[in-house]
């Protein structure tokens, strides 16, 4: 678990990358519960704020992978973050004056997906540019170090997400404008800490047509290349279709049926994030093994095991413990999956599968989102919670069984940078 000796180039990448963070763990919880607590909006509208946020990635997520590989990528990082912070200081400034209504919120939503979808694929580019020590210049690296890399980013999203969890769970004592400002101010410590690698590691590269249709295209064909990676953008679609989707709906459609508040709702989420954490600690310690893959297929059986538990409509602490779980199975799933995508994707066209990759996840969750309402809206929350378990059973036996994923094996010898 030592920190790499290289310490200085990737404490700037963490910071930065943890600033994000943050201000997601705040988003996650705060625009959900001014729809469910303050518009008091119903299942069906709140699935459909919590899918503007995740729509606009299915319109510009590849167009923001193809402009991080054909530009400096920090730079692009660098402009999405400031976009972010104009959003959530347009929305403080009007909740001063007015209270927040459907309307606005899905144009707050949509305006972060925007940005988030440039931000998505620029800031993950940055991994290996951080994980090159400076006297190696651009040259080779191994995939273990790629996949320890990818570990500690993984550990800084997790850790900033719960401070901004924990911060939002002051809510209903500072009121949305203090996290609003908060949201706002390491945003833009972000965003310099991205500019400050721009000319970090290698530039940008760029391989075929500069033509932008044809650049896009050719992230799809780089997917079809690999039967691993095909395999891992479906399985992704799935998770982000089946459990992303019901995870931003139906989890605050119980915290409100307990009755406990916003300070409860976030609780949930901080045990979530706590997992998330724990889990990522333990693969510092142990590393991801040769077979991520094999991994990724036991974390979704476990998830629909957890998903069946939840439906049987556990206690309040037992649903805290439950979502702990789930947190640490998810960050085990997603560390694994970004490493594969790290150590097989080439360097040129890395940033577009890092985008198809995310497209894959966020856009279904998105539909995910918006099927999770409607189901919701017209059957118990918990029935929800059953099919999705169901349906993550019958995902784990197709894909085990098609092997791609199953039978890949990282031999941590050197990899180039393509």
């Amino acid at each position: 678990m030592a920190f790499p000796a290289f310490a200085a180039r990737l404490q700037t990448f963490l910071l930065g990358y943890s600033g994000t963070s943050l201000a997601t763990g705040l988003q996650v919880v705060l625009l959900p519960w001014l729809a469910v607590s303050v518009v008091e909006l119903p299942a069906l509208q709140l699935g459909w704020v919590q899918a503007s946020v995740l729509l606009p990635n299915l319109l510009f997520l590849l167009f923001g992978g193809a402009l991080a590989d054909r530009f400096d990528s920090a730079r692009v990082a660098m402009l999405s973050c400031i976009g972010l912070s104009l959003c959530h200081a347009t929305l403080a400034y009007t909740l001063w004056f007015q209270v927040p209504d459907l309307a606005l919120l899905l144009a707050y939503g949509v305006s972060l997906g925007v940005c988030t979808a440039f931000l998505q694929p620029a800031r993950d580019n940055l991994v290996q540019r951080s994980a090159h020590k400076p006297e190696e210049g651009s040259g080779k690296l191994s995939e273990s170090r790629v996949q320890h890399m990818v570990t500690w980013m993984m550990l800084a999203q997790y850790g900033g997400q719960a401070v901004g969890m924990l911060l939002a769970s002051r809510f209903d004592h500072w009121g949305a404008q203090p996290l609003l400002l908060i949201q706002l101010s390491v945003l833009l410590i972000a965003s310099m800490c991205f500019f400050s690698m721009r000319h970090l590691g290698p530039a940008p590269q760029t391989r075929g047509s500069r033509n932008l249709p044809s650049a896009l295209l050719e992230g799809f064909s780089e997917v079809k290349k690999s039967r691993a990676i095909s395999e891992l953008v479906a399985l992704v679609a799935f998770n982000g279709l089946v459990h992303i989707g019901v995870f931003l709906v139906v989890l605050p459609l119980l915290a409100e049926e307990y009755g406990r508040g916003a300070s409860y709702y976030a609780t949930l989420q901080v045990a979530f994030v706590a997992g998330t954490v724990v889990a990522t600690v333990m693969m510092l310690r142990r590393g991801q093994g040769d077979q991520p893959g094999r991994g990724v297929l036991m974390c979704l059986l476990y998830s629909a095991g957890l998903l069946v538990a939840i439906s049987f409509g556990p206690t309040p602490y037992g649903l805290m413990l439950l979502c702990a779980c789930w947190g640490a199975v998810s960050a085990a799933s997603a560390a694994l999956g970004k490493a594969i995508v790290q150590v097989l994707a080439p360097a040129a066209v890395r940033s577009r599968i890092i985008s198809i990759y995310q497209l894959s996840l966020f856009g279904s969750a998105a539909i995910g989102a918006l099927a999770a309402g409607a189901v919701s809206q017209y059957s118990a929350p918990l029935t929800t919670l059953l099919w999705a378990g169901i349906l993550s059973v019958l995902a784990f036996m197709v894909v085990w069984f098609s092997g791609a994923l199953r039978q890949l094996r990282l031999e941590h010898g050197e990899i180039p940078e393509r």
